[in-house]
């Protein structure tokens, strides 16, 4: 099982093997930088580490090589866990320079399996980060629906971040699943090298990202569906506001057109001297807008 870790020391045993030495070990980038001796492909894996921005792996003969980014699955801000491997039939290494992923496989040993090989850890350590997974999917399915039923009744301030940044992380997680996945048919393919000892255990891994990535599109359907509504009612708000812009301008306007005409003041108009003049007015102004209420009430413009 898994031993106390320490940084270039093993973290399991290989006693099964009868191989000296140890199965799995961890370095930082530096250590693994002066040790070109030991590992044949030593430029390739410095290059993917020289930015670990996505799940990747390539296989040569007598090795695979590749990088795992595992994006946050919580609301806190956790350190990001991203760190390189290298494959070999009797050795898996992991190299990491920031986050502590020896805290991360000591704290998770009680659930790591008694590997037979080097790529059965790899696998073991895949599942273990997919875990709970679909529990984080969940938690987004809920704050998604907390947002429609939201919206259903008022559009809350901050209802297009929260969607932005929804969109954001499902994007982000589709893609990490897509590259598991990837990752998984890789390793699955190549199960008649030497290297790969449990082709069909990859395979099921791969199957399990591809559900997870399905899940996510789904999810990502909601996304668009809900930044549809918002839009609509935006939209319906929006027209709402210049209907009544309108139906203000338009009763307003005969009136404006009343105290312009009359507002000319020229000597022969004979209201300016009619005693009932200015009632008349107030009349008749009254007159319109009560008409054009009724007008506006029968088409139902408010």
């Amino acid at each position: 099982m898994v031993d106390n870790i320490k940084e270039s020391e093993a973290v399991m045993n290989t006693e099964e093997t009868g191989e000296s030495g140890s199965m799995v070990t961890i370095m930082r980038t530096e250590e693994f930088r002066g040790r070109k001796d030991v590992f044949s492909h030593h430029k390739e894996m410095l290059h993917s580490l020289g930015s670990i921005r996505y799940c990747k792996a390539e296989v040569f003969s007598d090795c695979i090589l590749g990088t795992l980014r595992i994006p946050e699955k919580s609301e806190e801000r956790l350190p990001l866990l991203a760190f390189g491997f290298y494959l070999t039939k009797q050795k898996l290494t992991l190299i990491q320079d920031e986050g502590d992923l020896k805290h991360w496989i000591g704290k998770q040993s009680a659930r790591l399996k008694e590997p037979r090989s080097a790529d059965q850890f790899l696998l073991q350590l895949i599942e273990l980060l997919m875990e709970n997974d679909i529990l984080y999917l969940s938690h987004l399915e809920k704050k998604m629906e907390e947002l429609e039923d939201a919206l259903a009744h008022h559009v809350p301030d901050d209802f297009f971040e929260v969607l932005t940044r929804c969109r954001q992380k499902l994007s982000e997680l589709n893609a990490y699943y897509e590259q598991l996945a990837a990752i998984g048919d890789l390793m699955e393919s190549h199960g008649s090298l030497p290297l790969i000892t449990c082709g069909e255990q990859w395979e099921r891994c791969a199957k399990r990202a591809e559900r997870l990535q399905n899940h996510v599109q789904l999810l990502r359907e909601n996304i668009i569906q809900l930044r549809e509504w918002y839009q609509s009612r935006m939209d319906a708000w929006q027209n709402r506001v210049m209907c009544i812009l309108t139906v203000v301008t338009t009763l307003f306007l005969p009136l404006t057109l009343l105290t312009g005409w009359y507002g000319m003041n020229f000597v022969n108009m004979p209201e300016l001297h009619w005693d009932y003049g200015y009632p008349a007015v107030i009349a008749a102004a009254i007159l319109i807008v009560v008409l054009e209420i009724i007008y506006f009430r029968k088409k139902k413009l408010f």
